[in-house]
């Protein structure tokens, strides 16, 4: 399988959102046959900071929406698209899931919300205040995370548990150092042993955001495109694990194994 995530630029001038917007369609048509395509954090609403603009850009959302799923169809391919919306009277930040036949596979939505977010009117995750953020397709298991979920090892620790392929990450993290941002999809790739698929925007700064990447179960990152504009791929096994020494002269195992087998939680209430 062909992993591709894009990065746009997030400084665009005027109506930043329809640019991005517009690049976003034209590299998503991009993906290769049976691949998959990660697009960044608000694909509808991207460069924008004003609170009323946000809002008016969910009216966007449905022809994201329409395009990602009959991309997905004509590449027999998946397609991960992250949009801000309104759905069943809430705002959402949710990132949808398109199989091969571009029928919606999975919706997720953000668990963990910033204070922007809060003061925007966004609801966190599910109706029943569970984090559903792991479904599986075609033999694949794929596990969601949404820019500032990443900061949190609780999800991290429930993705683990569900032993994923590939985690997807739709982030925006424009203020966040980018030795940061290295350190948290790596850290996510090692402890759940999964690729991790990572795609955000590129800043005028060199020190901070960007580093839409592809990182691969052992926490080698395969692919960053730093600050640079448009996507980058890998090919890889969707399915490759990471094995290792369950410590030395030990049998192999599992590298996610060898840290679950090790947790002792009730030493740290």
């Amino acid at each position: 399988m062909k992993i591709t995530v894009v990065q746009p630029r997030y400084f665009c001038g005027e109506n930043p959102d329809e640019k991005i917007a517009d690049f976003l369609i034209t590299e998503m048509k991009k993906v290769s046959s049976g691949g998959i395509v990660v697009l960044p954090e608000y694909s509808n609403a991207g460069g924008l900071s004003d609170p009323d603009k946000e809002l008016a850009a969910i009216a966007r959302s449905k022809n994201m929406l329409r395009i990602a799923g009959e991309t997905a169809k004509e590449k027999s391919a998946y397609v991960a698209i992250n949009v801000l919306e309104k759905r069943n009277g809430e705002i959402k930040n949710s990132t949808y899931l398109f199989d091969k036949n571009g029928n919606v596979a999975f919706v997720y939505d953000k668990h963990h919300l910033p204070v922007s977010e809060v003061r925007l009117g966004i609801k966190a995750g599910n109706s029943s205040g569970k984090c559903g953020c792991v479904c599986e397709l075609d033999g694949i298991k794929f596990a969601f995370m949404t820019c500032y979920d990443v900061y949190f090892n609780e999800q991290i620790e429930y993705i683990a548990k569900h032993k994923p392929d590939i985690i997807l990450i739709p982030g925006y993290q424009r203020g966040e150092r980018t030795d940061i941002i290295h350190a948290q999809a790596k850290l996510c790739a090692f402890r759940c042993n999964a690729f991790v698929a990572r795609a955000s925007y590129s800043m005028d700064s060199d020190e901070h955001g960007g580093c839409s990447m592809i990182v691969a179960p052992d926490g080698r990152i395969l692919e960053n495109i730093g600050k640079g504009v448009g996507s980058i791929s890998v090919d890889v096994n969707p399915t490759e694990k990471y094995m290792r020494q369950a410590g030395f002269g030990e049998k192999i195992v599992r590298n996610d194994d060898f840290i679950s087998d090790g947790l002792c939680p009730e030493s740290f209430v």
